[in-house]
Parts: C-alpha cells; structure tokens; sequence
C-alpha cells in the first residue's frame, strides 16, 4: 500500500496554486474558502511543513510548495495521459475532436455528412471547451485553432492554412454593391468577438469604413444569419461559409482577402498512427482546407463586374 496524502487533497492543491488567494480559487472551485483552507492545513500538516505563505493579500507558494506543485503537474500529466491511452487502446474506430462552438457549426457539420458517407464506420466525439493540454494528455485526437501562435508551434504534428476573409451577403444585395465602395450603403454586420474584421478586410481593399452603418451580433451564427435574411453583409472567413455560398443562401461579392491569422490543425502524436485518425486527417486536407476557388465566389464576382459596367 503506497503511504500517499490523500488524492483528492494534492488534485486540490495543484489547482489552488493557480490562484492568488483561497477566496479565488474557493470562487472558482465552487467550494468555500474555509474547506479550500482546512485542506490545505490538511496537506501541510502531513508534509510537516508550509507550502503557502500567508500574507493580507492573499497566498504564495513557499519553496517546498512550488516543488510539491512540479511533481503534482508531472505526475496527474504521466497519470491522465496514461489513462486516455488506455481508454483508446482497442483501437476503435472513433475521432476525438476538440475546435469552437463556431467552427464546428460552421466549418465542420456542414460537411462532415460528406466524410460519413465515406467512412461509415467511423464516429466522432466533438469537445468545444478543449485546449493544446487536453490534446497532449491524448484527450483528443485533433484539435482546431485560429489565431496566431509564436514559433516554434507546441506541438509538432501540425497543419496550417492561412486565413481569409471577406464580405458575404445574400444574393438579392448584389443589385445593391456597384463595387467595393458600394459596400458603405448597406449596414456592416459582424460578431462582437471580432469588431476589427471589418477594418482587416476593408485595408486590404484599400477602402474608407467611417461613414458605414455598423451592426454588432453575439455571435458569428446570428451575423451570418442576418445576412442570409437581407439584413447586410457580414464579414466572414471563408471556411466558415463555404457551405452557404455552394448552396447559394450566399455569395462573397468580392471574394477574400489573406489576414495575418491561420487555422491550425493539431494532431496528437500517438492518435496519428490510428487509421480513423489518419483519414479524418487527409480528408479535413482535401475538403477543409483546401483553398482551391469556389464556383459560387466566381459567379458573384462576375455578377459584381457586369453591375460596374453597367
């Protein structure tokens, strides 16, 4: 019988030692701040020594803490990755995927029917609150990011693909836009997670935006709505709308323009070697990232060009 504190107390401390007090790590624990102290004490005195130091503030971590916080990172790390390897070890025919609630709403499920129909035996697990940890302990096979991440990436099965953006309306608006300034007479519509997209898009156009109708939404799925609807245009990456604009519920007047962002693709290392994973992995390259023109943008560039002519 191995002479361990109590599991649970170390998994606690692990996650106090975050905080800058008992009270906020209570908060965000959803526990009191008397059962987060009275544990702590409950540590201390097995170790026979203090790992907080307490001052009007709050807590800091003495020398033995932050040594006991290193060897509880190493070991629940080597433990939980342990665990999601032995849960995945019957190699069964399923993908983990781990993106934003956006991005598998608007990216994935409008085409993932097309990789179902491919591979009929292979199922997913979608997880929207996961980061680069969850895929290093093997909590998930795939993870999408957007953004931008510093060199060199954290993780080394990675695939990359620039960013673009630009305006989408419904196809009615093209009788309304007589060119990219034309842009200014109808209302700008975009998330309020990304109110400088419209700017991005309009330097790369070369166009003044000062005297535009703003209209701010929640979220990316009630801009591109409104657009759907009539309402404006909505400034968009275009892998996010790809499905609507092959339908034709929208069209991209004016096509995209690169930002300096990319759509990261994360692979976790041992899920590569498993054939589910490996598909789902050549596929999202061909189907998802791939940014081969689109009939739909082609058309409504045509029909923004014969409207400037005439």
């Amino acid at each position: 019988m191995r002479k361990l504190p109590i599991l649970k107390s170390l998994h606690l401390f692990e996650a106090v030692s975050e905080f800058p007090s008992f009270s906020r790590a209570a908060e965000r624990l959803n526990m009191t701040t008397g059962a987060v102290s009275y544990q702590m004490r409950l540590l201390e005195d097995w170790f026979g020594r203090r790992l907080f130091v307490r001052h009007s503030s709050g807590v800091r971590l003495t020398s033995d803490g932050e040594q006991l916080k290193r060897s509880c990172a190493s070991a629940f790390t080597m433990l939980e990755k342990g665990c999601y390897e032995l849960r995945r070890s019957d190699g069964g025919r399923s993908v983990v995927v781990g993106c934003s609630t956006t991005f598998l709403s608007h990216g994935l499920l409008p085409r993932i029917g097309r990789f179902r129909q491919l591979y009929q035996d292979i199922d997913f697990v979608f997880e929207t609150c996961a980061d680069l940890d969850a895929l290093a302990v093997g909590a998930l096979d795939v993870l999408f990011v957007s953004g931008l991440f510093k060199r060199p990436l954290p993780v080394r099965e990675v695939h990359v693909s620039n960013e673009m953006i630009g305006p989408v309306c419904a196809p009615a608006m093209l009788e309304t836009i007589k060119g990219p300034a034309g842009i200014l007479s109808i209302p700008l519509l975009h998330e309020a997670a990304r109110l400088d997209g419209w700017n991005e898009w309009a330097s790369a156009a070369a166009i003044c935006l000062q005297e535009s109708r703003h209209v701010v939404f929640d979220t990316f799925s009630l801009a591109v709505e409104a657009a759907k609807s009539g309402l404006g245009a909505a400034i968009s990456p275009q892998i996010l709308v790809r499905s609507s604009l092959e339908k034709g519920e929208l069209v991209a007047p004016f096509g995209f323009a690169p930002v300096d962002r990319s759509i990261y693709m994360f692979v976790n290392g041992h899920a590569r070697n498993m054939a589910a994973v490996k598909e789902f992995e050549r596929w999202v390259l061909s189907e998802i990232f791939s940014q081969d023109p689109l009939s739909s943008l082609q058309v409504a560039t045509r029909k923004i060009e014969q409207a400037t002519l005439n």
